[in-house]
Order: structure tokens, then C-alpha cells, then sequence
């Protein structure tokens, strides 16, 4: 028998609700559930402009995938770009819309630590915010 999953945040205030096999975070685009991973440490992150959600990235461990919202939809966008020991820095990607999330599938080593960073630009030269997680 398998560890319990524990549906523990590290930080942020987002609600989380544990439910068979995965953990519930609520929000106003589509909801978000992670699937549980023994080795793995999940990511969600809202990015916020005057309170108004503009976007959201998360980093789903079980089966290494991650998810980019540009839940304004107003021309303007985030960047972001993955690091790992074994991989180095990752291409940049980015969503083009709320109703058009973009999912890039990673082949990570189970429990290898994922360096998460989003930017404001293409070039990946203006960062906004950095975080981590365990594939």
C-alpha cells in the first residue's frame, strides 16, 4: 500500500479540498485537480493585476505536464520556461487565452526538482515570479 496523499500548501491561500486519489484548488477559470504522485510536488500559481486573475500556470507532477492560462485574453501574455539538473532550461512557452490553455508533456525523473520561472516577455529577460516543484 501506497503513502497517504496529502493535499499539504506550502503557501498561498487557495482552498484545497482532497478528494480520492487527487487534491481540488477552486478558481473562476476551470478549477484545477492534481492527481496524486508519490514522489511528486504539484504547483499552482495565479498571477493577479489589481486583483483581476490575468493568469495562471501549474505544474501537474503526475505525468510531468504543464499548463499555462492567460485567463485575460488581452493581447498580453506570460512566458515560461522550466529548469531541472538533468534537462537544463527548457523552450519557452505560453497560452494564447483562457478557453485555450497550453499543456506541454515533460518526461522528468520521478521526484526530480523543477525550477518553474514566468516572465513578461518572449526572451525570457523579465521575470515576474520563480517556483518550485518535485516531478
Amino acid at each position: 500500500m501506497g503513502a497517504p496523499l496529502r493535499c499539504d500548501r506550502l503557501s498561498g491561500t487557495l482552498a484545497i479540498t482532497p478528494a480520492s486519489g487527487c487534491c481540488y484548488l477552486y478558481d473562476s477559470v476551470d478549477d484545477t485537480y492534481f492527481e496524486k504522485d508519490t514522489d511528486g510536488e504539484a504547483l499552482k500559481a495565479e498571477l493577479r493585476n489589481g486583483g483581476t486573475l490575468v493568469s495562471k500556470v501549474e505544474f501537474h507532477p503526475n505525468g510531468e505536464k504543464l499548463w499555462i492560462y492567460d485567463t485575460a485574453a488581452d493581447g498580453d501574455t506570460v512566458y515560461v520556461r522550466l529548469r531541472t539538473a538533468t534537462h537544463g532550461w527548457s523552450a519557452v512557452f505560453y497560452a494564447t487565452g483562457a478557453q485555450n490553455p497550453h499543456v506541454v508533456d515533460f518526461d522528468f525523473a520521478e521526484g526530480e526538482n523543477v525550477l518553474i520561472e514566468v516572465y513578461d516577455n518572449s526572451d525570457a529577460t523579465d521575470r515576474i515570479a520563480s517556483f518550485s516543484a518535485r516531478a
